[in-house]
């Protein structure tokens, strides 16, 4: 019963969707606008700046699809034959290592670049707290909020249909603590740095991967 309630919940959600969000979804006959598609034909991000779960997390997870099944979609965009995830790649691989084929998925077409980055970064914001991530995770966040993004406006509607998906009450703030992002001091304000920290932040986030691995793994300052 408490699986059924929660995926009714999702599904009310996605009812809740308009055009006015970022992106409109595949015209498909499926319900409340969520298509079952195959795992193997979802591709990683192309950019995508965080770890996926390990260890007893990744377990849990395989544990509870396995119980449960995937009760919140991932979502993904249309590309060519096949799709890019925004959101779910930890879902995904926990529902392949669990067994399963397919996953629910919401079907996202005509995004932008910055705007596809925005549902990857507001998203594990939504699942992780900032101080929770590691350092080259902190900086893609930083460099998202302060140069990635293109549009102010477009992202304020794509963070109020996340927030919805999610089941919280959506606002209408244009960032996490309500002001605008013009600057490089008040990046460092929103995130508790010093500006000359967050700069640092937003240099790290121009490493090459293995540099990144390094500092995540605090084998470098």
């Amino acid at each position: 019963m408490k699986a059924n309630a929660s995926k009714r919940k999702i599904f009310d959600a996605v009812d809740m969707l308009t055009e006015n969000t970022s992106a409109k979804t595949t015209e498909v006959k499926a319900e409340n606008g969520v298509e079952q598609i195959a795992i193997d034909s979802i591709k990683a991000f192309h950019n995508h700046p965080f770890h996926l779960y390990e260890g007893e997390r990744l377990n849990d997870m395989v544990e509870s699809i396995r119980e449960h099944g995937v009760l919140n979609p991932v979502i993904v965009r249309k590309l060519g034959k096949g799709y890019e995830m925004l959101s779910g790649h930890n879902r995904a691989n926990a529902a392949k290592l669990a067994g399963l084929t397919e996953i629910p998925a919401i079907v996202k077409v005509g995004l932008s670049e910055a705007e596809a980055y925005v549902y990857v970064i507001e998203t594990n914001l939504m699942q992780r707290s900032f101080t929770d991530l590691l350092p080259s995770e902190k900086a893609a966040v930083m460099a998202a909020h302060y140069d990635k993004v293109c549009c102010q406006g477009k992202r304020n509607d794509i963070i109020r249909e996340l927030q919805i998906l999610s089941g919280a009450d959506p606002d209408d703030t244009c960032c996490h603590n309500g002001n605008k992002l013009k600057s490089l001091d008040v990046i460092a304000s929103e995130y508790g740095f010093s500006s000359r920290n967050a700069a640092r932040y937003l240099r790290l986030n121009h490493l090459i991967q293995p540099f990144k691995n390094l500092m995540d793994e605090n084998k470098i300052a």
